[in-house]
């Protein structure tokens, strides 16, 4: 087979013939011109995703079909997301609405601060029962890092125990108040928090008050007793986890809404990964129907091109008969028509 095709490509009558091909396919322009008129028409066409005019001008190229299935591919990959996205939105516009006021902007923040207290006063409260536990002789293992640091139970047990019971103090007093949502509360619910918040902070001043005689103590700035020390160990062992748990229980209503700040935040994080895959999907819903579109395009001139190669030859060798077959036929039709007027009946004389 390979010798075969390498004579015909090194023969003089093959590529003879194939000029009086190509010659014969130019010079017929009644053949190439409805070909050529018919690719400039699928040239011109516009993108898939735009409305032809006239769909149905380039035979065997279903426009109409192609428009409909780009369109109908591109809405189903995007719709999911779609939905999604407007379900999800929703739910955290609702949420935000709990959570933001145009009245009060800075409850939000107040949130935000609040939560970050509470989780304070919660690892503080920790640290203090861990510490107890080990004095007591009740805890025989070894406490991990974080818990052996009896300052920060100290700290969250006292001087910010202190300023959060005060801002409270101020925030339950207020008839607006700007950064906590205590002002809408009920009377009750106002005068238990206010009673708390005292409590807080007397025991936020005593704590305080122990935390500098013990520190005077040890730079031996102060001399020690048995009574003064049983007091300060049952002042920084017992009221820091309890002057804890009480700023914690006081700020846990606002540091759930703090925590819905920190969902809503996360959502909108959410809602921005679905609008980018959404713009993905709907940039491959567009792509693959369009380069479908391009390639059937590009099948279609090739097909063209390649039927107008090969018919016009045959339809030069068959066009004399077709033009003789054509005469006959004329002229049969002429005798035909003829034949009965010159057909007469003698007459009678």
């Amino acid at each position: 087979m390979a010798e075969i095709f390498y004579n015909l490509l090194n023969s003089e009558a093959f590529w003879v013939v194939i000029a009086v091909w190509i010659f014969v396919c130019i010079a017929w322009t009644e053949r190439w011109k409805p070909v050529l008129d018919r690719l400039g028409k699928l040239v011109v066409k516009p993108v898939i995703f735009k409305t032809d005019p006239n769909p149905e001008n380039v035979p065997f190229y279903p426009r109409d079909f192609i428009e409909d299935s780009a369109n109908g591919f591109r809405n189903t990959l995007r719709q999911p997301l779609t939905d999604l996205i407007r379900v999800v939105s929703n739910w955290f516009e609702h949420l935000a609405n709990l959570i933001y006021s145009k009245d009060h902007p800075f409850r939000t923040l107040g949130y935000l601060l609040l939560l970050v207290c509470f989780l304070f006063f919660v690892l503080a409260d920790a640290i203090a029962v861990a510490n107890t536990l080990v004095v007591l002789d009740l805890w025989s293992g070894t406490l991990p890092e974080l818990l052996g640091r009896f300052d920060i139970a100290v700290f969250g047990g006292s001087l910010l125990a202190l300023i959060i019971g005060m801002a409270l103090v101020f925030e339950t007093r207020s008839d607006t108040s700007e950064f906590t949502q205590w002002s809408e509360r009920d009377k009750q619910t106002k005068s238990l928090a206010l009673g708390v918040a005292f409590l807080v902070t007397l025991l936020s001043l005593i704590t305080l008050i122990a935390w500098a005689l013990f520190r005077l103590i040890e730079l031996q700035r102060l001399d020690s007793s048995p009574f003064l020390d049983g007091l300060l160990n049952w002042v920084l062992f017992g009221l820091v986890p309890i002057n804890s748990a009480l700023a914690a229980a006081i700020t846990f209503l606002e540091a759930i809404r703090g925590f819905l700040c920190i969902v809503i935040i996360l959502g909108w994080i959410i809602i921005g990964v679905l609008y980018l895959a959404n713009y993905a999907v709907t940039i491959l819903g567009s792509v693959i129907p369009f380069f479908f579109d391009i390639a059937y395009r590009l099948i279609y001139v090739s097909m063209d091109i390649l039927q107008w190669l090969i018919s016009t030859p045959v339809q030069a060798i068959v066009w004399p008969f077709k033009k003789i077959g054509e005469v006959f036929s004329s002229s049969s039709q002429e005798t035909l028509t003829k034949s009965p007027s010159s057909l007469k009946t003698p007459s009678k004389k």
